[in-house]
């Protein structure tokens, strides 16, 4: 066994991310050399022997103390099942032998947990209509969110003939940052009948998202979560981007991956996002605000 192999980062993101739009997952090791291409052929073989569909699969390699960063990172629906798999992956670099046993277990959760043909059928139908989906962690598929959300058991081979006049998204307001967050949350919901919510993480957002009683949200984001999981949705009306404070999160390797997760709610809004100009770490953030920024 080799201890000099170490996994430093292992993040499955549930869905846009610091990195791209789609859910997947990043992986980090400490190696004592260059093995990128290798690393790229095993989740490759590991990934086609498991059944968990991958693409748009990186590799890279960057000096690091006395060896080598490796990284590799790839969209999947699966993003579990593909952090589990690269941990396979590394042991077998570290002990120089796969366990094919570890392999069919996650060939048979993967199997397990796999949307059946019908629930694909209904995801690709929602997005024709431009229509949020989302993947409740009871398992079954949700079409919309909150209010305007319809559900259906993912087990029934049949295909139902959803309300598609019903279902869409709430409006949903995005808050980040530190120091002014709490209070950006409580001035962006001031005068209106809205949920409000602060320090959320992918889960407890996601949660809320399912909550039929939700007709309006605004949610203050923990910033470690949105380095760590991403976002569980595709999609907000409004984005405010508070500040740069308190320390790096624990997750963030670097204040660029910290200041990429404070902007990330600006690539999911339409509008411009509400931008706090006075702080001049965020003005890095403003090229890509697709739609512009008004300061607060």
């Amino acid at each position: 066994m080799n201890p000099a192999i170490e996994i430093l980062r292992l993040h499955a993101y549930e869905g846009p991310n610091i990195y791209g739009p789609h859910a997947g997952v990043l992986l980090r090791i400490r190696h004592p050399n260059d093995k990128t291409q290798y690393l790229r052929q095993q989740i490759r073989d590991a990934a086609q022997t498991v059944g968990l569909v991958i693409a748009y699969l990186e590799t890279e390699a960057h000096p690091h103390e006395t060896g080598v960063l490796l990284q590799a990172r790839f969209n999947t629906n699966q993003p579990a099942i593909g952090a589990a798999l690269c941990r396979i992956i590394v042991d077998a670099m570290r002990n120089e032998a796969v366990d094919d046993d570890a392999l069919l277990d996650l060939a048979s959760h993967c199997r397990e947990t796999a949307l059946p043909t019908s629930a694909v059928q209904l995801i690709a139908e929602a997005r024709r209509r431009g229509l949020p989906t989302l993947l409740r962690p009871d398992g079954r598929l949700q079409l919309g969110y909150a209010a305007r959300s319809w559900v259906w058991e993912t087990h029934t081979d049949a295909i139902p003939d959803p309300p598609w006049e019903h279902i869409g998204s709430i409006p949903i307001t995005l808050v980040t940052g530190h120091d002014l967050r709490t209070a950006l949350v409580k001035r962006s919901a001031a005068d209106m009948p809205v949920y409000t919510a602060d320090d959320l993480d992918c889960d407890a957002l996601r949660n809320l998202l399912c909550d039929p009683s939700i007709e309006a949200l605004v949610a203050g984001l923990n910033t470690d979560s949105l380095v760590r999981y991403g976002l569980p949705l595709d999609r907000c009306e409004q984005a405010v981007i508070g500040d740069m404070g308190g320390s790096r999160p624990p997750s963030a390797d670097s204040d660029a991956e910290w200041l990429r997760a404070i902007g990330l709610p600006m690539l999911l809004s339409p509008n411009p996002a509400l931008f706090n100009l006075s702080d001049p770490r965020l003005h890095a953030l403003i090229p890509y605000a697709l739609n512009g920024v008004i300061g607060l």
